[in-house]
């Protein structure tokens, strides 16, 4: 047993400084996030430059096809391991082995599949790039444990250093193969590179080593409870995957090009902090699993937050996507631009979509999250159908509409065990998304009038400090909300103490 690993398996219990830890951990990992989140701009704005738009389709229909394969690695036994009031060695012992397996096998499918998905998509060159696209899952199911425990004990920041390390890597190495001419072989060996960065980082980080495996209540009761965590993951994932999906069926590689440097922008910005607060929320609420009350409390005030500072810069985005697209990926990718200011819209609802994990998972309900997941994915590819027939925007109009119609019901659902629904969501960010919208059209009256003769550097600077200028007036002078200003101030000052 090596030494030191105890804290990783202490019970949950609820503590005065949970909120204070959240709220350092959260901000840590978001900050390191966002810093991750630039630097794949960075790496999207060089490979955008020395590759084609072909390029980074064929890559894209092999990404999306195998979306999937993580979450099935995984099994929900990272959330299980997050979540669990009492956990063991050997129990951790038995997802380890369980997830490895998983990969190992999810890995030996996909290269299987290779030239079933060349002659799907009627292109020779998707069976190599899905051959070696299958290598991350082996690595992925050696490092989900670790990365577990290391959540369990709230060490986000940790996890987060660990990830930014591993993506600098595999941009550099992907540019520097870009640069000597290898085409989509940079795009291929990328998440390669960085996936076995990850394991190694999550091996250093996390001293528990796996031992002899076993098969008890608890561990099943475990597994079941992944069960219901994968099967809401899939779903979603499926959900989040069928408009590429689809594109790659109907249109040329160029047209899904585009739309997956839109997404990929779009994720880095925004998206990717859903992912970040997601493990940070559900770790933490769980705590109060006991105590619905706090519990409820504790959410109202979290969705309030990151409301304030998300929804806004998800109209910002908006407003200056097709500017922001072109001066950073070029001329030659202005498509991708209006792609991007259409899809930046789902962001400002999908802060109320993607809280929905905290409460299934903090809860013990990863049964409920699985049922909705389906919800998603059916409404989801209506919606794609929908907007097939008129190419990437209809496609991108369609994700849009898909969030604002299920944001709020996933909350009332998720939420219903233990008394939260719509009401609560309103009250936490109904003044939040009047600001947003009204920050929105703001910016888009004045670019289309105002601004038209301008750059592109000159209308992103000014479009931004009018639209930050609409919100606070009518979020903090007209509502008065200032809370989320306070908690920002507090957990600054938490960090600057610290150093």
């Amino acid at each position: 047993m090596a030494e030191g690993t105890g804290i990783y398996f202490e019970d949950h219990r609820e503590s005065k400084d949970l909120g204070r830890l959240a709220l350092r951990g959260g901000t840590a990992s978001v900050a390191v996030q966002y810093g991750n989140g630039v630097l794949q701009i960075v790496a999207a704005v060089v490979l955008a430059r020395l590759l084609a738009p072909e390029d980074f389709g064929l890559v894209a229909i092999v990404t999306v096809l195998t979306s999937f394969a993580p979450l099935l690695i995984d099994f929900g036994l990272g959330d299980a391991t997050a979540q669990r009031s009492k956990i063991t060695r050997s129990q951790v012992s038995s997802l380890f082995w369980l997830s490895s397996g998983i990969g190992l096998a999810i890995a030996v499918v996909v290269a299987a599949c290779c030239p079933l998905i060349a002659w799907i998509y009627r292109e020779p060159r998707l069976e190599t790039i899905a051959l070696y696209s299958a290598i991350p899952f082996v690595l992925f199911g050696v490092s989900n444990q670790h990365l577990a425990l290391l959540r369990r004990t709230m060490q986000f920041a940790r996890i987060a250093k660990i990830q930014i390390l591993s993506t600098l890597l595999g941009i550099t190495i992907a540019i520097f193969i870009a640069m000597c001419g290898y085409g989509y072989w940079a795009l291929v060996l990328r998440p390669i590179i960085y996936s076995l960065c990850v394991a190694i980082g999550a091996w250093v980080a996390c001293r528990w080593r796996p031992g002899f495996p076993v098969l008890d209540n608890d561990v099943k009761s475990m597994v079941r409870f992944g069960l219901h965590v994968v099967g809401f993951s899939v779903t979603y994932t499926v959900a989040r995957a069928v408009d590429r999906l689809a594109l790659g069926l109907f249109y040329r590689p160029d047209e899904v090009g585009y739309y997956q440097n839109a997404i990929a922008l779009y994720d880095n910005s925004i998206f990717s902090v859903f992912a970040q607060l997601h493990t940070v929320g559900s770790a933490a609420l769980s705590k109060l699993q006991s105590n619905p009350a706090a519990l409820r409390q504790k959410y109202e005030a979290v969705l309030s937050a990151v409301a304030f500072f998300v929804m806004p810069t998800a109209a910002i985005l908006s407003v200056t996507g097709q500017d922001l697209t072109v001066m950073l990926l070029g001329e030659k990718w202005r498509p991708a631009g209006l792609l991007l200011s259409i899809i930046a819209l789902r962001g400002i609802f999908q802060v109320v979509e993607g809280s929905q994990g905290w409460l299934h998972l903090s809860i013990g309900r990863a049964d409920r999250w699985r049922n909705w997941g389906i919800v998603s994915v059916v409404v989801q590819v209506v919606a794609v159908l929908g907007g097939l027939p008129f190419g990437a925007t209809g496609v991108a109009v369609a994700a849009v509409m898909t969030s604002l119609l299920i944001a709020v019901p996933s909350i009332s659902y998720a939420g219903r065990p233990i008394g939260v629904g719509a009401v609560l969501v309103i009250r936490a960010v109904g003044q939040q998304l009047i600001g947003a919208i009204s920050t929105a059209a703001g910016g888009w009256w004045l670019q289309t009038t105002a601004l038209t003769g301008c750059s592109s550097f000159v209308r992103i600077f000014l479009s931004a400090g009018f639209c930050i200028s609409i919100y606070l007036i009518i979020v903090v002078g007209l509502f008065r909300l200032t809370e989320p200003i306070k908690v920002a101030s507090t957990v600054v000052q938490d960090q600057l103490w610290r150093k």
